[in-house]
């Protein structure tokens, strides 16, 4: 017999789903109070109190009168009975799924908010009489259903909003005083393009809060008011990456019954982990897509997937705190907020998804160690893993349930055929569709290639005398795997010539996906042209579509397409290999140019080769977006430049990527490149080279704070430019080195340098260059206390800026930043605040919002200095966001500040 207890809502006992009738009165404020404390034996003391609301007859009755309470109360639930008796009292002993309330608070720890409501039945005990029960304990269990709506709504905002604004409306009237709820209606008006009505939602509980409490709105209210203000619709944060499923899948329904089961809701129960292994080819990766999306309407908070490119010949596996920063970013965190060190990283990873139910799929897995750093915190989300390997360490220690894919059964490969071309052809010629079953060694890459093949209207019966011509030599009965060359060399023969070549060609890709441009580049050939042979290879499944119009190659076709590639004329594989390097080399050159914003100046880049594509890119947006969609092939690329000795684009390609590596705090990632790129300009022999790249290192470690290694690559870089008589170089040196002085907090030492560097900035031609001086020399004066020479500087260089009408970078926000200092320090705080503004906007528009943080806490104090208090709590909300992220050792003085302002 199933028995349930229910107390959210009216007290309920159900049998098998039947009512079981509890008695009125004191029976049902005994079993709810037991109920409330399940499995805990309360003191007999306190249920005659609570029984008789604290008013319980004199002597001995109260206590008999209890007992027979209890009697009649057992009597009543028969076998639904589940009080138990001690010497310590009473108690209700029932399972964690009995009791409702105790599946509700499993599944709000889970993150399933809106499960959880579910279970609300309305006013809680509504038909139990108890009026210390509805003081003391009902009021508890109503803000526990509060803060489940407020989470719910959390996760909803964004998805609905035209049905989360009338729910709101009624929620603000019902709890005026809870300002969540206000600004969750003043977000979704936000997001429903209505502004004008968010505002006015501000002002009225703004205007309620002052009359009733006689406060100010707080920290989330005023949150959502600047956001509202801003004009910025917040993205909705809620990733969908899973691929697209196979379209013809068969079989497999043990395995997904299997899937389906560990799915079963658990209240409490850990992270499932399913580590799906299989050879090569047998369909681990289309198992675990179809699956996924069978149940991707159960992780409302998104599902998340990477190719862990654990087998890949050409390519090292990927390193897993990249793909947790990457999840990081497709979860909504901002780059400024994402941790540099592991350690940090993986928290952030964690806590971020601790509160959301998200599917992660982590295809492709090499070991354990690659696997482990990306489980999730919390135990509402679910991972799926594939691999080639048995990940026995997942198992033995996080519980992993482990799910192994045999080759198809001829039962289901038939199937698979049937599904791909029709009933009719494998009907007809039974014979050869077990011929080449048995070829295909019933793996599913090579029938659904057969299959490709077959839906030309080719016979089957000469597809399998073709396939059993094909050379096998190796093929191993015990390893299925070695037949599939076969079937690729097999299918490429049929393709037309200019589809055959341009999948050879790819052999030369890095991967792990590649653009049509990029294909266009190794193949010599127009766009047009070569986006239709990609079509066909997508249709002989030798290549699939990826997401953002980009397309890959199984890793096993991608191997057979290198060691095709390798047989190639070398001078054919080097000129293609060459318009491929061009291809990243100059729109990441582009991407470059966007986002430094300075007109960087670049002697000697090479032409591109000729039908090398070279991609547009328009803004600072675009570039980033380039950057981000070709992160990981661009590291490929680069290993291959390095592979080859192509010394000469090397270190400028390693430049290239120097920016958004930094921005994007990939600092890791750009210590290894830049210092291979050094290498490489060493090699070739370009001083030019080793004088940017030591340069870029030095930044690099300058936010690493690794003062001692910045000082020698400054000092390096400075040689390089006084070599090269290079005025604008040796500035920029001067710059560094008095940066890291500020950061150091030696002023005058700053100060001396850049005193010492100033007459050759009467050399500079370039203007922007020259500003870009004035402005360090100006800060510089101002740290070491030369209050009005840092005005006469900055204003100077304010003046170059407004002549080159330059809309923002780092080194003009330096200005406006130091000139907002000095104003501060002579108590002139409008012109303090206005050059503030200038800086802030700059940053903006430059997206460091490292330095963004201080400026905001700078501005912050000018307007606590003004008595603009509420102006100043804004400020400083959104800096410590930042602080408590990139600085956290600092985030105390912003919390300090905001505590000032209570």
């Amino acid at each position: 017999m199933i028995v349930e207890y229910r107390v959210l809502g009216p007290l309920e006992v159900l049998a098998d789903g039947e009512p079981v009738a509890v008695p009125a009165g004191r029976g049902r404020v005994l079993l709810a109070t037991l109920l409330l404390r399940a499995n805990e034996f309360v003191p007999v003391d306190e249920l005659v109190d609570r029984v008789w609301d604290g008013e319980p007859p004199a002597g001995d009755r109260a206590y008999k009168t209890l007992q027979m309470t209890v009697s009649r109360l057992r009597q009543a639930l028969g076998e639904a009975n589940c009080l138990q008796t001690s010497s310590r009292g009473y108690s209700a002993a029932v399972s964690p799924e009995q009791l409702d309330l105790t599946r509700f608070r499993a599944l709000t720890a889970r993150g399933d908010h809106r499960a959880a409501l579910e279970l609300w039945r309305g006013p809680v005990l509504a038909n139990v009489a108890s009026e210390s029960l509805h003081r003391d304990d009902v009021p508890l269990l109503v803000e526990e259903h509060v803060v489940a709506l407020e989470r719910r709504i959390d996760q909803d905002l964004g998805r609905d909003t035209d049905v989360l604004v009338p729910e709101l409306r009624r929620l603000v009237n019902q709890y005026p005083l809870r300002e969540t709820f206000w600004a969750q209606l003043m977000l979704a008006l936000h997001r429903s393009n209505q502004q004008a009505e968010a505002l006015a939602v501000y002002q009225e509980v703004r205007d309620h809060l002052a009359d009733e409490l006689g406060v100010d709105p707080g920290p989330r209210l005023r949150e959502a008011h600047e956001l509202v203000l801003s004009g910025e619709v917040p993205a909705v944060s809620v990733p969908r990456q899973l691929p697209a499923g196979v379209p013809h899948f068969v079989g497999r329904e043990h395995e997904l019954s299997r899937l389906t089961e560990m799915l079963a809701i658990r209240p409490g129960a850990p992270v499932l982990i399913s580590a799906i292994n299989g050879i090569g080819g047998v369909g681990k990766t289309a198992l675990a897509l179809q699956w996924a999306h069978q149940v991707a309407d159960r992780f409302p908070d998104g599902q998340l997937y990477v190719d862990l490119r654990g087998f890949d010949t050409r390519a090292e596996p990927l390193d897993p705190f990249t793909v947790a920063r990457d999840f990081l970013l497709a979860l909504g965190v901002a780059a400024k907020d994402v941790p540099a060190s592991e350690e940090a990283l993986t928290a952030a990873y964690r806590s971020a998804l601790a509160q959301r139910q998200v599917l992660l799929v982590l295809d492709n897995a090499r070991d354990v160690e690659q696997v482990r750093p990306l489980l999730p915190g919390g135990s509402a989300n679910l991972v799926l893993i594939t691999s080639r390997n048995h990940l026995r360490g997942l198992v033995a220690r996080e519980g992993a349930q482990p799910v192994a894919l045999d080759v198809l059964g001829e039962q289901a490969a038939v199937h698979l055929l049937t599904e791909r071309i029709g009933a009719a052809q494998v009907v007809a010629e039974p014979d050869a569709v077990s011929r080449l079953i048995e070829r295909c060694a019933g793996l599913p890459l090579a029938l659904g290639i057969v299959a490709a093949r077959a839906a030309c209207g080719d016979s089957l019966a000469v597809l399998a005398d073709e396939l059993e011509q094909e050379r096998l030599d190796g093929f191993d009965i015990d390893d299925p795997t070695t037949g599939l060359r076969a079937v690729f060399s097999w299918s490429l023969r049929a393709a037309s010539e200019q589809a055959a070549n341009v999948f050879l060609l790819l052999g030369l890709h890095p991967g792990p996906d590649f653009s049509v441009a990029a294909a266009a580049s190794l193949a010599g050939l127009p766009v047009g042209q070569v986006r239709r042979a990609l079509g066909e290879l997508v249709a002989s499944s030798l290549v699939h579509t990826g997401a953002n119009g980009r397309f890959g190659l199984h890793d096993l076709l991608r191997e057979f397409a290198a060691d095709c590639a390798a047989e190639l004329p070398e001078e054919q594989r080097s000129a293609a290999r060459q318009r491929m390097f061009d291809h990243y080399l100059h729109t990441t050159w582009s991407a470059c140019r966007n986002v430094e914003g300075n007109g960087i100046r670049w002697p000697g880049l090479p032409r591109p080769a000729e039908f090398a594509v070279v991609e547009p890119v328009a803004n600072v947006e675009a570039a980033f977006d380039w950057y981000d969609a070709e992160h990981h092939v661009l590291l490929g690329v680069f290993r291959q430049m390095e592979e080859t000795g192509a010394d000469d684009v090397l270190w400028t390609f390693a430049y290239s990527v120097h920016m958004y590596l930094l921005r994007r705090r990939h600092l890791d990632e750009a210590v290894d490149v830049e210092t291979r790129g050094l290498a490489a300009a060493r090699r070739d022999g370009s001083v030019f080279g080793q004088s940017r790249l030591n340069r870029s290192l030095a930044a690099v470690h300058l936010a690493k704070r690794d003062f001692a290694q910045a000082e020698s690559y400054l000092a390096e870089a400075l040689r390089c430019d006084e070599e090269l008589d290079d005025v604008g170089g040796q500035l920029n040196d001067a710059r560094g080195l008095a940066y890291m002085c500020e950061l150091q907090g030696r002023a005058v030492d700053g100060l001396a340098i850049l005193h010492r560097a100033h007459p050759l900035s009467e050399r500079l031609e370039s203007k922007f260059e020259k500003a870009s001086f004035l402005a360090s020399y100006g800060r510089a004066n101002h740290l070491a206390g030369e209050s009005e020479r840092a005005i006469e500087l900055c204003l100077e260089a304010h003046a170059l800026y407004v002549e080159l009408a330059h809309t923002g970078s780092i080194a003009a926000s330096t200005a406006y930043e130091t000139l907002g200092d000095v104003y501060v320090k002579l108590g002139r705080y409008a012109e303090a605040a206005g050059h503030l503004k200038t800086s802030i906007r700059m940053l903006r528009h430059t997206r460091d919002t490292y330095t963004l943080a201080a400026v905001l806490v700078r501005l912050a104090k000018v307007h606590m200095a003004t008595g603009e208090r509420e102006t100043a709590r804004d400020l400083l909300g959104e800096a410590l966001v930042s602080y408590e992220k990139q600085r956290p050792e600092e985030a105390d003085e912003v919390r300090g500040l905001l505590s000032s302002l209570d």
